[in-house]
């Protein structure tokens, strides 16, 4: 059984921009997988069971590219 699902979003040109200066090195799906796990914590536990699923993308890569055009 899969832990997780791949899902594409649509997100505004400014939030694409500050999450690529933001997160430097760190492919674009990690970091906002880690946005969402911080967002989804009460006082300090995971809201749902199980440790960080961030830990199960060891080679994930952003299918983006680096930089935004027009």
């Amino acid at each position: 059984m899969q832990k997780t699902k791949g899902i594409g979003i649509s997100l505004p040109k400014e939030f694409m921009q500050k999450i690529d200066v933001e997160r430097g090195d760190v492919p674009r799906s990690r970091y906002v997988l880690r946005i969402l796990e911080k967002q989804y914590t009460f006082d300090g536990k995971k809201v749902a069971e199980g440790c960080s699923l961030d830990r199960e993308f060891e080679t994930l890569g952003s299918s983006e590219p680096e930089t935004i055009g027009d």
